[in-house]
């Protein structure tokens, strides 16, 4: 699967929000980040909903960092707990951020009485068929094959506004290990090629099909 043909589940995502009216919303500013889960520490274990915003999401620290995606509202944040071992996510606000939070417990309380639990899974395997539409990305065995995978994602996606928010190299460092002259090289030649259009370090269009081979 590839994450162009991936559809946000935003009836499923705004039904269940429809059952958890605001109560305390919070402003995450650009820069902040929102923890999940914090190891051994059960009162903190939260769903947040993002309103407003969009957050940038990944796992471990430093160099062993690793981007995830970009969540943009409306959004469901933490499910990944309601595993025994659920994945402690770290959440930083790229955008002006409206959040909202209910204890797990209380959540899943409602999700149960209401009849959500459907709901509840088509937002997961969303979410995860796009981790694996990553996974599967960064695991292509060349450079231009993964350059080409992200130039096909930016084109057609429209929900995350990525092709005005993020310059090509910008977003394809963010989300692989590829070095910006590697991108570089690669993007230039497609432009001369006339495949792409680009316009101060953003993407365009894609003019014709990107060749399956480099």
């Amino acid at each position: 699967m590839e994450l162009h043909k991936i559809n946000k589940p935003l009836e499923s995502i705004n039904t269940i929000l429809s059952h958890f009216p605001v109560k305390q919303p919070s402003l995450l500013e650009p820069g902040q980040t929102l923890p999940i889960k914090v190891k051994n520490e059960k009162a903190s274990r939260k769903i947040y909903f993002l309103l407003d915003g969009a957050l940038i999401s990944s796992v471990g620290k430093d160099e062993k960092k690793q981007n995830l995606g970009i969540m943009m509202s409306p959004s469901i944040i933490g499910l990944g707990q309601l595993a025994p071992d659920g994945t402690i996510a770290q959440h930083e606000a790229i955008a002006p951020c409206m959040i909202d939070s209910i204890n797990i417990d209380d959540f899943i309380k409602v999700i149960e009485e209401q009849h959500l639990w459907p709901d509840v899974i088509n937002v997961m395997v969303t979410i995860i068929n796009s981790l694996a539409a990553r996974t599967a990305t960064s695991g292509l065995q060349s450079a231009y094959e993964i350059i080409r995978s992200y130039l096909i994602y930016m084109d057609s996606e429209n929900a995350c506004a990525i092709k005005e928010r993020y310059t090509v190299v910008k977003y394809m460092q963010t989300f692989s290990r590829l070095s910006r002259s590697i991108i570089l090289k690669i993007l230039s030649e497609l432009k001369a090629g006339g495949f792409i259009e680009m316009e101060k370090g953003r993407l365009v269009r894609i003019n014709r099909n990107l060749p399956d081979r480099f």
